[in-house]
């Protein structure tokens, strides 16, 4: 009986390699955002939000809420938070105010009042704007030319100023000595073209 022959090394089976599994691709992390800066308030603003929002009060209690809105507007740009969400809230009111007590204006007269009042605050654009509305109801009122002749003349306008001073001359001819006393013409007695209407005539239509 022959001896079994051991196995040559080439005929033993090779162990197989275990094969390492690659790792996965990372996941790329994701971009962070940047951080946006706030907007700073204007200078001005960051410097007087107490003051203006304390002048906004002071307007507002005296029922002047047009201009207490703007201020409180300008206020609710400031850095102080708190004062800034009052400021918001009051201008709102401020805005319901107006809104309810907007004058209804149809007639002549409802603007020629209306253009006054605003002349008195120095409200030119708005002053001049009602009274060429008043003068385009009733071309004849003297008045209204006189006080269009004011307010042009206070916003720079002597050209304009002078013709409707002169018309207001010609309907009423006391309207000449009305404006040589009336304080708010004395700023522009200097003008050639108003000074040559008021004094070139005598006394006698004064």
């Amino acid at each position: 009986m022959k001896k079994a022959e051991p196995r040559s090394e080439k005929s033993k089976a090779k162990p197989t390699a275990a094969r390492v599994a690659e790792p996965a691709p990372a996941a790329p992390s994701p971009k962070k955002r940047e951080a946006v800066a706030p907007v700073p308030a204007p200078p001005n603003v960051i410097n007087n939000q107490p003051e203006l929002f304390e002048k906004g009060i002071a307007l507002f209690r005296q029922g002047r809420f047009a201009e207490a809105r703007v201020l409180f507007g300008k206020a609710a740009e400031g850095p102080i938070i708190e004062m800034a969400a009052a400021a918001r809230a009051h201008a709102r009111m401020c805005g319901l105010r107006v809104d309810q007590a907007a004058p209804v204006v149809t007639t002549a007269e409802d603007h020629y009042n209306l253009g006054v009042a605003l002349l008195n605050q120095r409200r030119l654009r708005e002053a001049e704007a009602h009274l060429e509305e008043a003068l385009h109801l009733a071309p004849e009122g003297d008045h209204i030319h006189y006080a269009l002749a004011l307010s042009r003349g206070l916003s720079g306008d002597i050209q304009r100023a002078s013709q409707n001073l002169r018309r207001a001359i010609e309907l009423q001819p006391r309207n000449r000595g009305q404006a040589r006393n009336d304080p708010d013409f004395a700023g522009l007695l200097h003008q050639k073209a108003i000074a040559a209407l008021l004094f070139k005539s005598s006394e006698a239509d004064s």
